[in-house]
């Protein structure tokens, strides 16, 4: 958030986007989710980092449990895995757990993941 939607909170914010490494995605930027666009007020700005292309590609969603059983996690590695090496990009909330077995097995066999956090990228 800019604090006081003043000017010079954004370029705080901006300052700060910068030393991260991060992008500001706005909702009209051609990097903007398509579908995130189609939701009920969708954010107006996404705060991003790493392979923005992964934005517009086929994707889906793995959440679950944080307290997965074991063959929970496998089965989850085992999705993330097959998903990602048929193209598809896993996306989570990266909680402990589903989300991490998802992304786990996605990368090992060298897909992407996006990442959504209810906070920001600096939490």
């Amino acid at each position: 958030m800019v604090s006081g939607c003043t000017f010079e909170g954004a370029a705080v914010q901006q300052e700060k986007l910068g030393r991260s490494g991060a992008r500001l995605v706005d909702v009209q930027s051609p990097l903007y989710p398509p579908l995130l666009k189609q939701i009920y007020d969708p954010p107006l700005a996404l705060f991003c980092r790493g392979n923005l292309d992964l934005l517009t590609a086929v994707q889906i969603a793995i959440v679950g449990t944080r307290r997965p059983s074991p063959y929970g996690s496998a089965v989850a590695e085992k999705f993330g895995a097959e998903l990602a090496a048929a193209g598809v990009a896993i996306t989570s909330g990266m909680a402990r757990g589903i989300d991490t077995g998802a992304h786990k097995g996605a990368l090992a066999a060298g897909g992407g993941t996006v990442a959504v956090f209810g906070c920001g990228l600096d939490h």
